[in-house]
């Protein structure tokens, strides 16, 4: 058979996640591999529908196409977003029509489901025959029992091309979403000190969404100020390379560190503003979430209040709204309000009340304890940092060790937080911080190219 993979690692061949696929093709040499690099590819694709078309049609003859990811921030990587928007903005979707599919990806497990989630639901937008996909952990190519489990999962998809399984789809296509909204005379103003701070991705075709950031703005005396994406110095993508794990400082001589410090010393209470496309937001602001990954596993907003005014049928979208919940985890969120109501006058009452809200837990200082999410969602950090992570994450290790986060580790962990202890102290010399982070996507790839070179099952 022959399989396209769509790699959507930003780190290319180097990618942990595409070992794994990898080591599917040196054990399974009666399939074809055929591997595409989104990430790295996405603005040749922008600038040329011809490459798109191009594309499309090696996927169009293939037997199956493999997403292949990294999670970034409960979600996939931005670029590779970017590229799912190319493909409906083009009118490709024929392409993929009837096509076998299904979806791998390493993570920590933090939220690792709401981005498999979203590529299931784009596949079943895109009619494939999706088969169930399959998590891992970044490491799991080092253990035996995971590495037989990956080659099951491959094996369960080829047979179930060989066989013309069919599984019936799991989301709907989302309503169109038609409504224009023309709100009413602006009425009584909730007084504040609370600094409010809107961030949007909005254009002046939104004509929704613009208006109801306005109808918000128009509900407070206070200071609010709307921050749109569109005007950020952001030269690029999250690249992996982990060199903010250190001190939190970013690769990219930008304008996104200033301005996310920015927020985060001003706002007291933080409103997102968008609309829905292709299931998420767009990807602009998850490439404002994956490049705030600068502060690591720090609650960097930890305290704050958080809603989301958004244009579309949210109601639909079950996991684009426990990815918005999962990003407020750290404070509490007010709640979220959508124009899919279609009625100008609901809209209305419903802008003033989240601002009445938001400004009303604000002043209380309200954050409730956290519910399963957050309390599963910090646990995974916390277990990561007070293990093998504070090797590279090194400003996580301070402020979890600085808060009480860190976990007490057991006897069989002895050896691997001594190794760990060691390393954090070399990385704290320039000269072997610097080597460690020229080499980072080689380091990263040591043990699992030596599975690969052996030839392990």
């Amino acid at each position: 058979m022959k399989f396209i993979i769509l790699n959507g690692s930003p780190k290319s061949e180097k990618s942990v996640t595409l070992q794994s696929i990898k080591y599917l093709e040196m054990h399974n040499k009666n399939h074809e591999f055929e591997y595409v690099h989104i990430t790295r590819e996405i603005k040749k694709y922008q600038k040329d529908v011809n490459e798109m078309i191009k594309l499309c049609e090696k996927i169009s003859n293939s037997d199956g196409v493999i997403w292949s990811f990294p999670v970034y921030c409960a979600f996939i990587p931005s670029n590779y977003k970017k590229f799912i928007e190319l493909i409906f903005e083009c009118g490709l979707e024929k392409y993929f029509e009837g096509r076998y599919t299904t979806a791998f990806s390493t993570s920590i497990h933090f939220y690792d489901h709401t981005a498999q989630n979203y590529i299931h639901g784009i596949c079943d937008d895109l009619n494939m025959n999706y088969i169930k996909y399959l998590s891992h952990d970044m490491n799991d190519l080092l253990k035996k029992n995971q590495r037989e489990e990956l080659q099951g999962f491959l094996d369960i998809f080829a047979y179930s091309i060989t066989n013309n399984i069919k599984i019936s789809k799991e989301y709907k296509q989302l309503s169109k979403h038609l409504f224009k909204y023309t709100p009413g005379i602006d009425g009584y103003k909730v007084k504040t000190k609370k600094r409010t701070i809107i961030i949007t991705d909005v254009k002046e075709n939104d004509t929704n969404i613009n208006r109801m950031i306005n109808k918000y703005k128009s509900c407070i005396q206070g200071s609010v100020e709307v921050l749109n994406l569109n005007d950020i110095d952001i030269k690029g993508h999250c690249i992996g390379c982990c060199r903010c794990g250190y001190d939190n400082t970013c690769i990219y001589k930008d304008g996104f560190r200033s301005f996310l410090d920015y927020i985060i010393e001003k706002a007291d209470i933080i409103i997102y503003a968008s609309t829905i496309k292709d299931r998420y937001l767009s990807s602009l602001f998850q490439l404002y979430t994956e490049r705030s990954f600068t502060y690591n596993h720090i609650p960097v907003l930890k305290g704050k209040q958080f809603a989301y005014i958004i244009s579309g049928s949210l109601s639909e979208e079950k996991n684009l709204k426990q990815i918005l919940e999962g990003g407020s985890m750290d404070g509490n969120l007010v709640g979220f309000v959508s124009d899919e109501s279609g009625d100008s006058e609901i809209l209305d009452k419903e802008l003033e009340s989240i601002a009445k809200l938001s400004i009303k837990y604000s002043e209380e200082n309200y954050v409730p304890n956290p519910n399963f999410l957050g309390v599963g969602g910090q646990s995974i950090f916390n277990e990561g940092v007070s293990k093998g992570l504070s090797a590279i994450f090194v400003a996580d290790y301070k402020y979890y060790k600085e808060n009480g986060y860190l976990y007490r580790t057991s006897l069989k962990d002895v050896l691997l937080m001594v190794k760990v202890t060691i390393f954090r102290f070399l990385m704290g010399i320039k000269g072997f911080r610097k080597k460690v982070h020229e080499n980072m996507y080689d380091n990263m790839l040591l043990e699992h190219v030596k599975i690969l070179k052996n030839g392990e099952k």
